[in-house]
């Protein structure tokens, strides 16, 4: 009954064209920004304290109804800048982590709070396909706010009008760009509920992998921050499985990403860009998540960490 009901919304989401329908490549798409001296996220008046929205984001919030159990659980994070709860769902046992965080940029992205949500219900109702190393940590939506708001512009940033992947530490700029056009990344680094959440959560799992979905650059891009990158493993595991080419993004200088951050503090990450706006792309990040899990899987066995239920599992999903 949860699964269907959370099919019927996302079905609804889609139709009602909440997502983005441009397909032109993410560098090429014209932003058209009124006064454009003004950094995007402050053409209209922060936001202030006593002006925050009670309203909650009906999608993407656990089932009152529901109980936790093992191998399956839930909580806020903590609250976006509006007070909207930042859940995170907790599938699998494993002492091994793989955190999976949709709708960075809210709405204007909401493809891949849609995919964050469609992985979600998959291995609920798939548990059998999560490897008994493995717990993934799904938070598919990292800005509530930006989605409250919708597809437009305004639905990319938090509800102080801040571009949260322009707000982490790694080379945080006082400048920051969308494109060409100036966007607003905080008074400093970690300045927003909403990073400063997830920044604890994620020091707390320390997870082996960290992916974050955007759209629509179509590509797996590997966090870096000065001479500390990531991994080449994740990237080459997810461009096999997926199709998504892998390389460095160079559409235009990014400060103050989350990605770069977290492999700053020694925690392997990713940006995975889907290749349009409007689908959540399900079945080859469903594939992307499964190599992961593989490949992580395959060192275990090989460093003698394995029982034999990891290695009837890897022969049963991995061969």
């Amino acid at each position: 009954m949860v699964a269907m009901r959370r099919l019927i919304v996302i079905s609804m989401l889609l139709a009602l064209g909440m997502l983005q329908a441009c397909s032109t490549p993410l560098d090429l798409v014209p932003l058209q920004v009124p006064g454009a001296a003004v950094p995007i996220g402050q053409a209209t008046p922060a936001i202030t304290p006593d002006q925050r929205s009670t309203v909650p984001v009906p999608l993407f919030a656990p089932d009152p109804q529901e109980t936790p159990h093992p191998g399956l659980s839930w909580r806020s994070v903590g609250q976006s800048w509006e007070g909207r709860d930042i859940w995170v769902w907790q599938v699998g046992t494993g002492l091994r982590s793989i955190a999976l965080v949709g709708a960075m940029h809210g709405g204007y992205e909401g493809n891949t709070a849609v995919l964050g949500e469609q992985l979600l219900l998959y291995f609920r109702q798939h548990a059998d396909h999560i490897l008994p190393n493995i717990t993934l940590h799904i938070i598919p939506v990292a800005n509530p706010d930006g989605l409250a708001r919708g597809s437009t512009l305004e639905g990319r940033f938090n509800g102080r009008g801040v571009d949260l992947n322009r707000n982490w530490g790694c080379e945080w700029s006082e400048e920051a760009f969308l494109q060409s056009q100036p966007v607003d990344p905080g008074a400093r680094p970690f300045s927003e509920p909403e990073t400063l959440a997830l920044q604890a959560y994620l020091l707390e799992i320390r997870p082996a992998v960290t992916l974050f979905y955007h759209s629509k650059a179509n590509g797996i891009f590997p966090g870096a921050c000065g001479d500390l990158k990531a991994p080449a493993w994740p990237g080459d595991a997810l461009t096999r499985a997926t199709g998504y080419p892998v390389g460095e993004f160079d559409h235009y200088p990014v400060s103050g990403d989350a990605s770069n951050w977290l492999v700053s503090a020694g925690l392997p990450s990713f940006v995975v860009e889907l290749e349009t706006s409007n689908d959540p792309e399900f079945e080859r990040n469903l594939a992307g998540v499964m190599a992961l899990q593989c490949t992580l899987a395959e060192q275990d066995i090989a460093g003698s960490g394995a029982d034999d239920m990891l290695h009837d599992a890897y022969a049963r999903l991995c061969r």
